[in-house]
């Protein structure tokens, strides 16, 4: 597990400047990524595939995002 919370925080700034790119302000960037972030720790991730994790917390990310904007 701890090899996956590594992995986790190092797609923290790749989800940042996705929310970016999707019009969000760098301090709505950055609170976005966060609580996306405290789910994800709370979350067994050793179900997910290590290729999937970032599919998985960008769709997570994603669905913040709309959730936003409704």
């Amino acid at each position: 597990m701890p090899n996956r919370l590594f992995e986790l925080v190092a797609l923290g700034p790749e989800l940042r400047d996705e929310a970016k790119r999707q019009g969000r302000g760098v301090n709505e960037s950055y609170l976005l990524v966060h609580r996306v972030m405290v789910e994800a720790f709370r979350e067994n991730l050793d179900r997910i595939a290590s290729d999937g994790l970032r599919e998985y917390l960008s769709s997570r990310l994603k669905q913040r995002l709309h959730d936003q904007a409704a």
